[in-house]
C-alpha cells in the first residue's frame, strides 16, 4: 500500500554540462543517476525526447531534426495504451523556450497534458518520470514515489522538478492515497 511518508524525496545537483549538444538536454549523467536510483525500465519511451540517445526506447517528438520514432505532439500519440513500463517526459518547460529554443510555441502544453498521455501508454507497475518546472497535478492511477528538485552549478538553468509516479496495478490491492 502507498504511504506518502515514503516519498523519495532530495535536490539533486549535477555539473552545467548537458548530455548532448542538444538546447535543453539533460544535465549530464542524469540518466545515468537514475538509472542507478532504480527508477529504469525495460521497455522505454521519451515524451519530447529531443536527441536523448537510447537506442533500445521509442522517441516522440514534433522536431523532424532529432528523428524521432514517432513524429507526432507527444501529448496525444498513436502509440498503443499500456506499451511501456518506463516513460519520460521532458518537454519544453515554458512557452517562450518552446518557441526561442526550437520555434515550437504553437504546441506547447503544460507537464500535466504529457502526463495524462504518459499514464495511458503506461503498463500497470511501470514508471512515469517527469522533469519540468512545473510540478505536476495527481496522476491518475498513479502514485508519487520521488519528488526531487533538480539544478545544475554555473548555470543559469532554474531549479527544476522531478518526479517518479508508479502505476497502480488492478490486480494487486492498491489504495490511492487522496
Amino acid at each position: 500500500m502507498w504511504d506518502k511518508k515514503n516519498v523519495y524525496r532530495t535536490t539533486k545537483c549535477f555539473s552545467s554540462k548537458i548530455d548532448n549538444d542538444y538546447p535543453g538536454g539533460f544535465p549530464f549523467n542524469f540518466l545515468k543517476w537514475v538509472n542507478d536510483m532504480g527508477w529504469r525500465g525495460q521497455r522505454r519511451c521519451y515524451l519530447c525526447s529531443g536527441a536523448v540517445k537510447d537506442d533500445t526506447a521509442v522517441r516522440v517528438d514534433l522536431n523532424p531534426s532529432v528523428n524521432p520514432d514517432y513524429l507526432e505532439d507527444a501529448s496525444n500519440t498513436t502509440i498503443e495504451s499500456e506499451s511501456f513500463d518506463w516513460i519520460m517526459i521532458d518537454p519544453p518547460y515554458t512557452k517562450d523556450l518552446a518557441t526561442s529554443l526550437y520555434g515550437m510555441g504553437k504546441h506547447y502544453h503544460s507537464i500535466n497534458a504529457f502526463a495524462k498521455e504518459a499514464e495511458r501508454l503506461c503498463m500497470p507497475g511501470g514508471l512515469i518520470l517527469t522533469l519540468s518546472y512545473e510540478v505536476p497535478k495527481r496522476i491518475k492511477n498513479c502514485n508519487v514515489i520521488v519528488c526531487c528538485g533538480i539544478y545544475q552549478t554555473l548555470s543559469v538553468a532554474h531549479m527544476r522538478c522531478f518526479t517518479v509516479w508508479k502505476k497502480i496495478n488492478p490486480l494487486v490491492n492498491h489504495k490511492l492515497d487522496v
